[in-house]
Order: structure tokens, then C-alpha cells, then sequence
């Protein structure tokens, strides 16, 4: 079993790495794994952003949504939700999450 501060110091070490992506259709949630102090356990926050291509061909992101996207992102906060539920489960099981719940 892998104490705490190990935890952190490997954490640390992943610094900028989602710990998990989810996608519906053009659309991403971005889950940030930040470490607890104080014998408190992690805390998760979500980004979302929008995958649109340019008229030259580009590939960018935004994080403003149209009205229909906004149904969609309805969508993916669920999946998102459930996801931190599993990852916070993980966590408090003192297992580590696997590259298949990845």
C-alpha cells in the first residue's frame, strides 16, 4: 500500500497530466487530479472545452458553447461526474487506477 506522501511526490512528478479525458462529439472534459493536504484527500476540478476546425484546416479549442452544445455538455458532465465518483473510490481504496481505467 502506498502511503500518502508517496502519492504526492509521484503526483508531483505528473505534474500537468490529466487524470482522465472524457469526449462526447467535439466536446472534452479534462479532470484535474489536485493532491489534499493536511491528511485531507484529493480534490478533482473539470475543465471543458470545444474542439472546432478553422476555415484554413486548423485544429482548435475554445470554451464557449452554442445553445446546442450546451445540450451536449448536459451529456458529458454526467459521464464526468460518474468518473470522479470512480476515481475518488479508487483513491479512497488506496489502489492506484490502471491504464484500462484510464
Amino acid at each position: 500500500m502506498v502511503n500518502q506522501n508517496e502519492r504526492k511526490n509521484a503526483m508531483t512528478q505528473e505534474t500537468n497530466k490529466p487524470a482522465f479525458t472524457e469526449r462526447f462529439g467535439g466536446l472534452k472534459g479534462t479532470i484535474w487530479r489536485n493532491p489534499g493536504t493536511d491528511g485531507k484527500p484529493d480534490r478533482y476540478t473539470v475543465s471543458y472545452s470545444r474542439s472546432y476546425k478553422t476555415a484554413d484546416g486548423q485544429w482548435k479549442e475554445t470554451t464557449s458553447f452554442s445553445a446546442i452544445d450546451n445540450l451536449k455538455l448536459g451529456h458529458l458532465v454526467g459521464k464526468v461526474t460518474d468518473r470522479i465518483a470512480e476515481l475518488k473510490a479508487i483513491d479512497a481504496s488506496g489502489q492506484t487506477a490502471t491504464s484500462e481505467d484510464e
